[in-house]
């Protein structure tokens, strides 16, 4: 096989690799932060885009988008969901565990990346958000 053939070749894998690696599904930029909340009500699946909403505790690191750690109060709100996280088993009033990703500079800035359910009678604590506190050198 010739030296052109076999860049060919390696080039076409390098290809298919890097494609591969690109629909992985992962989320390289951004922060995920893994938080606790009460389901309150599912999404709608008549209407594309109604999130699930949630009344989730604080989180302490959230970061603004200016890139400021400001933390975010207990609140209830609706999160959209990635398509591939799947929400079977989970009812309106079900306790969870979610990850949350946050990236201020993609098309769905913020959205629940995986979820699961947490054991009956988990409780959660809704207290204000403590930002951790900047460093000075």
């Amino acid at each position: 096989m010739g030296v052109r053939a076999r860049a060919f070749r390696w080039t076409l894998f390098l290809l298919a690799v890097l494609s591969l690696a690109g629909c992985s599904g992962r989320k390289e930029s951004g922060r995920t932060y893994t938080v606790r909340g009460q389901v309150t009500q599912l999404p709608d699946p008549g209407n594309p885009g109604t999130g699930l909403y949630l009344n989730h505790e604080a989180i302490d690191d959230f970061v603004s988008r200016d890139g400021e750690t400001v933390g975010m109060d207990p609140m209830t709100m609706s999160f959209l969901v990635d398509e591939e996280v799947s929400l079977e088993g989970i009812a309106v009033g079900d306790v969870v565990e979610f990850k949350l990703h946050v990236d201020w500079g993609a098309d769905t800035e913020v959205e629940i990346v995986e979820i699961r359910e947490l054991p009956s009678g988990t409780k959660l604590v809704y207290r204000a958000a403590k930002p951790p506190k900047e460093q000075t050198n």
